[in-house]
This record gives C-alpha cells, sequence and structure tokens, in this order.
C-alpha cells in the first residue's frame, strides 16, 4: 500500500506576525464540512528564517502552505513555478505540492472575479433596458482605478467579462465632464491606461469600480463625478478602518451603487485558496460566517 494514500494532507499557514490570524479556524470549518480529510496549522517564522521554514515545509512533505505577509514576495524564488498571476502580482498567497514540484498562485483575481460576477452577468446600461430589436446593448465598464496589476490578474480569472475591464488612472483636476480636459489628460498617461474622466459621460458608463485602498478626498470628488450603470457595485481591496470606509459608503449609497463589504472579498479568496489546495469547491456563506464569527464583526 502506497503511504501516500493513508497519510493525511496538512497545509501550514506561516507569517509574522500570525496572532490573530483567521485562515486556520477558517479552513479547518471549510474542510470538515466540505468532508474532506485535511488538516491547517499555523506556523509564525522569524523573517531571517523563513527559506529555512520553508525548505524544512518541503523537506517533511507537507501539501500546501498559506504565505502571509512578510514572505509572499520571498517566497516566490523557492518555488519550481508560479502562475501568470503571481508574477503580475509579485508575491503568492498559495503554494501546493503535487508531490514533485511546488506551484505557487496568487488568488485575488480569482476572488475579485467571484465577488463582482453576479452584479455583472446579463446587467445593461440605463438608456438600453429595453433595446430595439437588431440593436447591440451596451453595458459598463469594470473600472481598475491605479491598479494595472490588478488590472490584469482579474482579466486572467474573469472568462465572462475580461473585455470589459479597463485600466484607468487618475487625472489631476476636478472633474468637469469636459471632452477637452480629457483628451487633454489623455496624451499624459500611458496609451493602455485610459483617463478616469473618460467615465464621467453616460456614453462610458462604469459597472464596476474595482479600488486598491481607501480614496483620497480628491479621489473621492473624481469618484463621485462617474456616470454609473444599473445594478453598478464597488470594491475596495485594500483594508481600511470603518472610519475611513464611511465616506465612500455614503458616496456610493447616494448613487445607488452596491459597496461589497470587505469580508466578501476575504470569504471569495479563501474559497479559491481551499479549491488550489484540495480541488473541492466550499461554501462561500460557511467561510463569510467562519470569518464573522472569529473576527466577532
Amino acid at each position: 500500500m502506497s503511504m501516500t494514500r493513508v497519510l493525511q494532507p496538512h497545509v501550514c499557514c506561516v507569517g509574522n506576525p500570525v496572532a490573530g490570524n483567521p485562515t486556520q479556524f477558517v479552513m479547518y470549518r471549510a474542510a470538515r464540512a466540505a468532508g474532506v480529510d485535511w488538516r491547517f496549522f499555523t506556523s509564525q517564522v522569524a523573517v531571517e528564517q523563513f527559506e529555512t521554514a520553508f525548505r524544512g515545509i518541503q523537506a517533511l512533505g507537507l501539501d500546501g502552505v498559506a504565505v502571509l505577509e512578510p514572505f509572499q514576495s520571498q517566497a516566490i524564488p523557492l518555488l519550481d513555478s508560479v502562475t501568470e498571476s503571481a508574477l503580475a502580482l509579485g508575491r503568492v498567497n498559495v503554494v501546493r505540492s503535487d508531490g514533485n514540484s511546488w506551484l505557487g498562485d496568487n488568488t485575488l483575481g480569482a476572488a475579485v472575479a467571484r465577488c463582482i460576477e453576479p452584479s455583472l452577468i446579463g446587467t445593461e446600461t440605463p438608456d438600453s433596458k429595453v433595446p430595439s430589436e437588431g440593436v447591440q446593448t451596451h453595458r459598463g465598464s469594470v473600472v481598475v482605478l491605479n491598479e494595472p496589476a490588478i488590472a490584469q490578474v482579474v482579466r486572467l480569472a474573469a472568462n465572462a467579462f475580461s473585455e470589459r475591464i479597463v485600466d484607468a488612472g487618475e487625472v489631476a483636476i476636478e472633474p468637469s465632464g469636459s471632452a477637452g480636459n480629457a483628451e487633454g489628460m489623455s496624451s499624459q498617461m500611458p496609451p493602455q491606461v485610459e483617463p478616469l474622466e473618460r467615465f464621467y459621460q453616460k456614453e462610458k458608463p462604469v459597472e464596476f469600480l474595482i479600488l486598491g485602498s481607501v480614496p483620497s478626498t480628491t479621489s473621492l470628488r473624481q469618484i463621485a463625478a462617474l456616470a454609473w450603470s444599473v445594478n453598478a457595485g464597488c470594491l475596495v481591496l485594500g483594508s481600511g478602518s470603518e472610519k475611513q470606509l464611511r465616506p465612500l459608503r455614503e458616496n456610493l449609497r447616494q448613487r445607488n451603487v452596491n459597496f461589497i463589504e470587505p469580508v466578501e472579498l476575504m470569504a471569495n479568496q479563501a474559497a479559491a485558496d481551499f479549491f488550489f489546495w484540495t480541488g473541492v469547491t466550499p461554501s462561500v456563506e460557511l467561510i463569510r460566517e467562519s470569518f464573522e464569527e472569529y473576527l466577532q464583526w
């Protein structure tokens, strides 16, 4: 009998610091509910000892690693291969072994795509809700603001709407909707980047806005001037306090734009991580509830 069939799969979560990190708790709950016999444990590793610790994980024959900061970039040279998403972002958050080689991935793009896809598929702009026969409807854009790498990894994960993802850049002027200003600013940007001011026009509505961090006051004014599609939404990838997020939430609420809560992104990324290791799709709802229970939200 092959020992690989009787040894229990293990995934180690490594980082510094790791106190209070919910990964082990959430993944154990997901594994138990999914009926897979996997075990997850957490280890705090000294920064200068990361390579030694990672080589030890490999030597012990573990099946995977959840890589936390500050090790997500350091792990890449220690792997046999990494996905295109991990290369684009320059960091891995999950690693797995097939018994012979180690593969690293970054599941952020998959998590973002899972969060926003339900509100994108089949939605239309206000002036195309009842299109004339034979007239092609125009759907809004998924605008990723000042984050070209994020735009790239979401495109990789979002087969159903990848062509709608736009890498946009902020313009250093007050929102005016002026076509002249838009043209003037576009010449100062790389050709693959759309100036955000272009999306102040009804002809270029925003169906989803992805922000890398909580917007500044200037950015918030620019966001307020955007033309939004029906069922539009917004997702912030970076962490922020409730005090920091409140102005953005209020701004979007006044425009009937759905704000995706941070726990939704966390739950969808954890689900993508779990699938990467086990090949099993877990319950996102259960994962969300586990995060809320652990973090007492």
